[in-house]
């Protein structure tokens, strides 16, 4: 049983060799071999996994023939293969479950109140080492007096044995255990320039990563996991994890009128109890009736891309940094309409209530006031799906740096005055607070991108000095 402790013990024991090999500075090897051992199996006797890695590389530069290329001053080929665990949950012994205050219960004459206890989750008795395999290809080159670099890889990641907590059904307890394979591939790249002219110094770098995500299979054919509490989050074999699932939306009913001419091939209405400013929902399957069948996939949260800026310029003691960092092609679950999106409940909302349904704004996007809901406006939909693309300012930074002749005669070797700001600005069309969510509950991996009021990341100024004695 617990008292709420967080404390909790886990050894891990690795043994670990490498090999390193240069031939003639054309032609590199390295290989590494490790066998790991975790206490967090122990109660199902997979403590011990091996993995390892193998790397290759040709400089291509080096070889006689590319010699009179001017221009070209580095080219490398490269590969690598790869195995890696993984041991980490958010649970101190997975395959050991806590017990947690369960249903009490009384006895006896005078009565007495005897607590009740149960397992926190079902574990699996073959519980063992999450494992990824990956590999990679690409070059990397310099150019034109090394002031230009560039490098491109493709890379494979399919992670198997996932390690997982499964919601229980209908009050259950959850599971844990080793779910299935997931992929992730696509291609990185980075560039940079960087020159100096006369007194001015500047370096110029940006990167860029595609990710293509997909659940390669779970514990068998056409088993999901659904997770959040709107059960708006599904894993499935064949589709990104976690993706968002719900209805589609057609527009919002204008008039009394459009309610009852949206009816099937018999002519019976799709949604008797909808009334003018209700959302009108898609029969996606065409089958004549609206329900749980018609749900599918609104979209997800893995990213077509992701991206990196940043500037580098020197101009003799002064100096500036700037880093930006952007997202495209992500969605994000606006799980604070339920609370803020709808009238109703005893909180204020947001300022889009001014603009819903009436029967004087019938062109509205924002559904009608209504306590009841019979038409059950709030059920999962593309209504809470919103673009989470952005690019954002995270760092600028000015410096000016005290001439040597100067700090040396006090006794120092540097001074630096600086002024820096974080998260200055973003560009997003995402209505809600921070497009940049991620993970609101820890191990909560099959239901990201859910935003329920997490708190935004601060912008931040600062003004400071460094001192090199």
């Amino acid at each position: 049983a617990t008292n709420g402790s967080t404390q909790w013990e886990r050894s891990t024991l690795s043994v670990l060799a490498r090999v390193i090999y240069n031939y003639k500075g054309k032609y590199l090897f390295n290989g590494s071999f490790r066998r790991d051992g975790s206490s967090a199996f122990s109660y199902t006797g997979n403590e011990w996994q091996n993995f390892f890695s193998l790397g290759g590389g040709w400089l291509m530069s080096e070889e006689e023939f590319m010699k009179d290329i001017k221009w070209l001053d580095m080219l490398k080929i490269k590969a690598s293969y790869g195995t890696l665990g993984n041991q980490n949950l958010d649970k101190a012994y997975p395959a050991e479950p806590l017990l947690t205050n369960a249903y009490s219960a009384v006895f006896g004459k005078p009565s007495i109140i005897y607590p009740g206890y149960q397992l926190a989750y079902l574990p699996n008795p073959n519980l063992r080492w999450e494992k990824v395999e990956a590999w990679e290809a690409g070059f990397e080159t310099n150019l034109l007096r090394n002031r230009l670099h560039f490098e491109g890889v493709y890379y494979k990641k399919n992670t198997k044995d996932l390690l997982a907590e499964v919601p229980g059904i209908s009050g259950t307890i959850p599971g844990i255990g080793n779910l299935g394979e997931i992929q992730n591939k696509g291609v990185e790249m980075a560039v940079t320039w960087r020159d100096q002219i006369g007194d001015w110094g500047y370096s110029v770098s940006a990167n860029l990563t595609t990710i293509k995500n997909e659940v390669k299979s779970l514990v068998q054919e056409g088993y999901s996991i659904i997770a959040g509490d709107k059960q708006q989050s599904y894993t499935m074999a064949g589709y990104p994890i976690g993706y968002f699932y719900g209805y589609k939306t057609n527009g919002i009913f204008k008039s009394e009128e459009e309610v009852k001419a949206y009816t099937n091939s018999k002519g019976e209405l799709y949604q008797p109890l909808a009334k003018p400013g209700d959302f009108r929902y898609a029969d996606t399957n065409n089958d004549g009736v609206l329900d749980s069948d018609d749900r599918i996939n609104l979209g997800d949260a893995v990213p077509d891309f992701c991206y990196g800026l940043n500037l580098d310029l020197e101009y003799k003691n002064f100096d500036l940094n700037v880093f930006m960092q952007g997202v495209q092609g992500t969605q994000i679950w606006n799980a604070i309409r339920y609370t803020f999106g709808f009238t109703g409940l005893k909180y204020n909302y947001f300022s889009e209530i001014m603009d819903r349904w009436t029967p004087d704004n019938v062109n509205a996007t924002v559904p009608r006031a209504t306590w009841m809901d019979p038409n059950n406006n709030k059920r999962p939909s593309d209504y809470y799906l919103e673009n989470g693309s952005y690019l954002r300012m995270k760092n600028i930074s000015l410096g000016y740096t005290i001439p040597k002749v100067l700090t040396r005669k006090i006794g120092l070797e540097k001074i630096r005055f600086y002024v820096s700001a974080q998260n200055l600005f973003t560009i997003t069309s995402y209505s809600g607070y921070d497009p940049e969510l991620g993970i609101d509950t820890i191990g909560a991996d099959l239901e990201s991108n859910v935003d329920r009021g997490q708190y935004p990341q601060s912008k931040s100024y600062s003004f400071g000095v460094n001192l090199v004695f």
